[in-house]
């Protein structure tokens, strides 16, 4: 009897799950380490210290939209790369993401170092406000001289994740924001050393988690190998910041955003009105970062299912995302809805004037704040998928378009009517996105062109499929001696995972993807979850031999005829990829 499963998925949950945990961790670690320097410093100089920290966002923006543009375009692509097998040129892309953007990290400190007064004027403050422009500046040094650690930082964990070290990835960022919020609480609240105190806590938890993160271009089985880099290499690590640019533009227009909001606040309500608006910008970490968390467990998976043309596993990537990204977002956004004044007591406001206010703009802004997870997941999967100008225009809508017109008007409004801002803007963004949404197609081959099956771990099933792979090359008319061989190499191989790999397992499983590409190649993708296994590295014997495996010899044969081949292990899984 065949056990040919058709239609079921047994590989994209455990994966997904082995990256969520991971992604989750880092993702609430970045939450409580940007929470961190509010939190004790609203705990020790109230609002003059929120609205300190609220005036430094745009600059805290503008490194986001640069490290974030190189390390989503860059991973996406080093992703991609790898499971394409070409580990040199993924190792090249590492190299050329990681030195330009560092040169301009070393840049971008220096000038600012250089203007310094003049860039506290822009974001809102000068001498003349007193504690409140000293705080800033003090925050500020710090911030500038932290630049690229800054960006290191962010690039190797986002690199680590596609390169299967989510768990170190998670571990670093982790231990850094534990040291960073430590550090917060030592320099603020003991020493008295007020915003300088906490940027250099900052400063240190970055350092702390580069140590964790460095390891790992050491070890031989990673792809993260520094090297040397040609000219054309520079461009093509801007071509890879353009793909990324598509989201961390959002970055770009909340520089506008908060230059805007800070001014506007100031004038309706003084340092009390930037203090509540800190205060939002900092929940908004802990619920956002967890969709973006669910994002990042994403995107690895999205990638490399584009590179194989895996429709299914695609699919259900996103159904599993989406509905683990909505059911913790909607957790945190049910207590805040139910006790804002949790908040409130942690960033210092509890009992003053600004309570009543604090507790209705939280409340407003839980409103909106699931359709702005759910504009962060699409964006994701977009992204993901290269389709950048659907990505680009969801964050422009929500960052611009729709965001800046929309603060203009309810600047024109009193102080207790300006929250709802943020939940205007992203149900309009969500909505307008739906209006619009069919002419974001996203390229894909035609899926009739994809052949996929998982079997059960035994012979009888390969014959099943084996008849149907010859039915499918026939359609796409592929040669007799094409037939042949990709029968061939389907059989030789999965007898050689039966027969190596699975060692007695009863819940072995193969998935079959064969791939009729347009210029008359075919492409076979094998995924399996047995131990640890490569074909490729069977010896073969010879044929007089008595002790010869007749599956090695097989696979030399496969190995002598395929254009390419390539074996992988990936996330707990056996890969292998041949262009035939």
């Amino acid at each position: 009897m065949s056990t040919v499963l058709n239609g079921k998925d047994r590989f994209t949950l455990p994966m997904y799950r082995s990256l969520w945990g991971p992604a989750m961790l880092s993702s609430i670690g970045w939450a409580l380490s940007d929470m961190a320097d509010a939190v004790v410093v609203g705990q020790k100089l109230g609002t003059v210290g929120l609205a300190a920290i609220g005036l430094i966002l745009p600059i805290y923006m503008i490194n986001c939209a640069v490290v974030h543009g190189f390390g989503i375009g860059g991973s996406i692509q080093f992703s991609k790369l790898l499971g394409a097998g070409q580990n040199e040129e993924a190792k090249k892309n590492f190299s050329s993401i990681t030195l330009v953007a560092f040169f301009i990290s070393v840049l971008t400190a220096i000038i600012g170092l250089l203007c310094i007064d003049s860039v506290l004027a822009l974001l809102g403050t000068v001498k003349s406000d007193g504690m409140l422009f000293k705080a800033t500046k003090d925050y500020l040094k710090v911030l500038l001289l932290a630049t690229p650690l800054f960006y290191l930082s962010n690039l190797l964990n986002y690199y680590l994740r596609n390169d299967e070290e989510q768990k170190r990835a998670g571990i670093g960022s982790v231990v850094g924001n534990i040291v960073d919020i430590t550090c917060n609480i030592t320099f603020v609240i003991v020493f008295e050393w007020g915003t300088f105190g906490a940027a250099l806590s900052t400063a240190i938890g970055q350092i702390v988690s580069i140590s964790i993160y460095l390891p790992a271009l050491w070890n031989k089985n990673n792809h993260l190998k520094l090297c040397r880099i040609q000219w054309e290499n520079i461009c093509y690590a801007f071509s890879c910041m353009k793909l990324g640019a598509a989201t961390s533009v959002k970055y770009l227009y909340q520089v506008v955003f908060f230059l805007i909001c800070n001014n506007v606040l100031i004038r309706m309500g003084g340092e009390n009105g930037v203090a509540v608006f800190d205060l939002i910008q900092n929940t908004s970490y802990l619920i956002l970062y967890l969709y973006e968390g669910t994002a990042r467990a994403m995107q690895p998976l999205i990638s490399t299912y584009q590179g194989e043309h895996n429709l299914i596993g695609k699919k259900n990537i996103c159904k599993i995302g989406f509905i683990s990204g909505n059911i913790v977002g909607l957790l945190l956004i049910a207590y805040i809805v139910i006790c804002p004044s949790g908040l409130c007591h942690l960033f210092g406001i509890s009992g003053t004037e600004v309570e009543h206010l604090a507790y209705l703009a939280l409340r407003i802004y839980a409103f909106g704040a699931i359709f702005a997870g759910m504009n962060i997941l699409i964006c994701n999967y977009y992204q993901s998928c290269e389709q950048e100008k659907a990505s680009f225009f969801i964050e422009t809508l929500r960052g611009a378009i729709i965001l800046l017109p929309l603060t203009v008007f309810f600047a024109n409004l009193q102080l207790e009517y300006f929250w709802w801002l943020f939940p205007c803007t992203e149900i309009s963004c969500f909505l307008l996105f739906l209006l619009f949404k069919k002419r974001f197609i996203i390229q894909e081959i035609d899926n009739k062109r994809v052949f996929q099956k998982i079997i059960q771990g035994n012979e009888n099933d390969i014959g099943f499929v084996i008849q149907e792979v010859n039915e499918f090359c026939e359609i796409w008319e592929g040669t007799i001696k094409q037939q042949y061989f990709i029968t061939m190499t389907i059989e030789e191989l999965c007898l050689a995972i039966l027969t190596h790999g699975f060692q007695g397992k009863s819940d072995g499983y193969i998935q079959i993807t064969l791939i009729a590409l347009e210029n008359k190649k075919f492409e076979v993708h094998l995924r399996d979850n047995a131990v640890e296994f490569n074909p490729f590295a069977l010896k073969d014997n010879k044929v007089n031999d008595i002790d010869a495996d007749f599956n090695a010899m097989g696979v030399m044969v496969i190995k002598k005829q395929s254009e390419e081949f390539f074996y992988r292990r990936y996330q707990g899984f056996n890969s292998l990829i041949l262009r035939i």
